[in-house]
């Protein structure tokens, strides 16, 4: 049942297609830059690590730091999603995300390995955050009929995101090695524009009241 003031998918055709874009356009950015920046450790690894051993085993902490943020915040960003309205989640996670950004490219002007690390697990915990929201979003944001071809399109976006953040990761290492900090200084303006996309998307309500 749709709650009081929720603004109908069935409103004017412009006006959802401009809050479902701005999420696709959102949540390709931060696919792309959790990517980019997970392989672009994973190339600063194999450039400074020279023990094998040692090498071997920070590329496996950098896949249990991407993946356990799925695990441990999920739900959490479930709850969220539920208790707020599901724009503003998605826009104060791209806040954090930007500190988080910020962070990773201070990181990265040694570079600190173990603070990029924790950069990882940081902008993941963003995306397990953000989870939720962008899947709820859609039936906030779109018509009945398009729902399923709404569906497909995030998927689709979300998988480029993941190909070419992980092709980029390899670029900025090389492009910018021995400065990569800039690498940091270009993650971080796409993070800001994302945040900007965000903003695009169609005001929507909180579905648990008090």
């Amino acid at each position: 049942m749709q709650n009081p003031g929720t603004p109908s998918p069935n409103g004017p055709e412009k006006k959802w297609r401009l809050g479902f874009w701005s999420l696709i356009a959102t949540q390709f950015q931060g696919a792309f830059n959790e990517n980019g920046l997970k392989f672009l450790v994973i190339y600063l690894i194999l450039a400074i690590e020279k023990n094998k051993t040692q090498r071997d085993q920070m590329e496996l902490l950098v896949g249990v730091l991407f993946a356990a943020p799925f695990i441990l915040f999920s739900l959490a960003g479930g709850y969220l999603a539920d208790r707020f309205s599901k724009r503003t989640v998605t826009i104060w996670t791209k806040v954090f995300e930007v500190g988080v950004m910020l962070f990773a490219t201070a990181a990265l002007v040694g570079p600190n390995l173990r603070l990029v690390l924790a950069a990882i697990f940081l902008v993941c915990t963003q995306g397990a955050l953000f989870g939720p929201s962008k899947y709820g979003l859609l039936p906030e944001l779109l018509p009945q009929d398009r729902l399923s071809w709404g569906n497909g399109v995030l998927e689709l976006g979300t998988f480029l995101a993941i190909i070419l953040g992980s092709m980029s990761g390899s670029f900025l290492a090389e492009a910018f090695h021995g400065r990569e900090v800039y690498s940091g200084v270009l993650l971080l303006g796409f993070t800001v524009i994302g945040l900007m996309w965000s903003f695009g998307i169609s005001r929507v309500p909180a579905r648990l009241v008090d």
